[in-house]
């Protein structure tokens, strides 16, 4: 006799790999905004220690804190990079232990919403930073 093939195991597969995808691409996304936002307040530190640095006699450019704000930066994308892979793969991790339970469509939109959320708040901050 021959196996049954169950669509309904493939069509919960296939959405759980995309829908994977998608929050994994928004993490990105999410990184990427968080970025600019923290971006944005660094530059407001390296503007003040421009104007104190010119309050206090400071003749010519000082580079120190464009450095600064250059190092954090840098430093900050590879934290983040590392952030980014280390939350797709437990991303992946709470969808793949929530579908037998039954809470797979529930646990994306948890996902989901927590990504659109540390966008918008991201893009907030840097609208009003700037």
């Amino acid at each position: 006799m021959k196996a049954k093939f169950n669509w309904d195991h493939w069509q919960v597969s296939i959405g759980l790999v995309l829908a994977w995808m998608v929050t994994s691409v928004l993490a990105v996304l999410a990184g990427l905004y968080i970025r600019e936002a923290v971006i944005s307040i660094a530059s407001i530190f390296q503007i003040s220690q421009e104007q104190t640095y010119k309050s206090s006699g400071g003749l010519g450019l000082d580079f120190t804190p464009g450095r600064v704000v250059f190092l954090f930066d840098n430093i900050m994308l590879i934290v983040l990079g590392i952030a980014i892979v280390g939350a797709t793969i437990w991303i992946e991790y709470y969808f793949r232990k929530g579908r037998p339970q039954g809470m797979l469509l529930k646990r994306i939109g948890k996902v989901l919403g927590v990504e659109v959320a540390i966008i918008v708040v991201s893009i907030i901050i840097k609208l009003v930073v700037v």
